[in-house]
């Protein structure tokens, strides 16, 4: 460790050796990543597996400044959570216009894909919107829920294994397109796309499916008027689910309960 500090202290005073080459007792301890030192390593360094105690590798800085050199091909380098460099490259959108290994698995089940559309990186060009973790969730789920679905995107019946579509995903952060029309879409208990966009407010103005129901009957209207998001001109009270309670009455219990 002397000789490394002793190392700095010629680095910060301008006296890098040129002919340095122990990157490995550098990268250990947690300084070629961190400071001068990498910084001032050499065009033509290709130590990228050097690991420190974490299994992060010099790949992995590299990606996250994007510093990697255009020939790179070892995206498959880990850390012990299973994060690659590409996973790294994609959550700072640093991925070469080439990539085609989208399918890069953490251990949580992530792809590199999911990574790249949680940080709003995946190309105009990105086809691979089935890919999925183990619960289901697809790149289209994770595009959903940060607004970077592309237009155009008709892969809306796209489920995981609850059977929550990429719609339901949209239609909760109110991000469906203007001409969307598949509100029927239901999940294993019969909540549709348009049960969620109800309960958030997200309906359209000119919606009209109003009688939408899931498995107890509870319309896309019930959901609507239970959360306060029927429009002026609705007209659909008699609408009842199946023990019969119609949406009046929700509005109703709404009332009695502000008493």
């Amino acid at each position: 460790m002397n000789e490394l500090k002793k190392l700095y202290e010629r680095v910060r005073g301008g006296t890098f050796p040129a002919e340095f080459d122990d990157w490995d007792l550098a990268y250990n301890e947690a300084a070629a990543h961190t400071g001068a030192l990498f910084d001032q390593r050499p065009a033509d360094f290709d130590q990228w597996v050097l690991a420190n105690n974490y299994g992060r590798t010099i790949a992995h800085e590299a990606a996250k400044t994007g510093e990697l050199s255009p020939c790179f091909d070892q995206w498959a380098l880990a850390n012990r959570y299973g994060w690659t460099v590409a996973h790294e490259a994609a959550s700072n959108g640093n991925l070469p216009d080439d990539f085609e290994r989208w399918d890069l698995m953490d251990n949580e089940g992530m792809s590199v894909a999911h990574v790249a559309a949680t940080y709003d990186h995946l190309p105009p060009d990105f086809d691979r919107w089935e890919l999925a973790n183990e619960a289901g969730w697809t790149v289209a789920h994770e595009a959903a829920c940060q607004g970077a679905l592309p237009q155009g995107f008709d892969q809306w019946g796209l489920s995981n294994d609850r059977d929550w579509t990429v719609a339901h995903e949209a239609a909760y952060h109110g991000r469906l397109p203007q001409d969307f029309d598949q509100w029927g879409f239901a999940d294993e208990s019969g909540w549709a796309v348009a049960h969620v966009a109800a309960s958030e407010g997200h309906l359209p103005p000119d919606f009209e499916e109003w009688g939408i129901a899931d498995d107890d009957g509870w319309t896309v209207a019930h959901v609507a008027a239970s959360e306060g998001h029927l429009p002026p001109d609705f007209d659909r009270w008699e609408l009842a689910d199946a023990g019969g309670c119609t949406v009046a009455d929700v509005v109703q219990y709404q009332i009695d309960a502000l008493e």
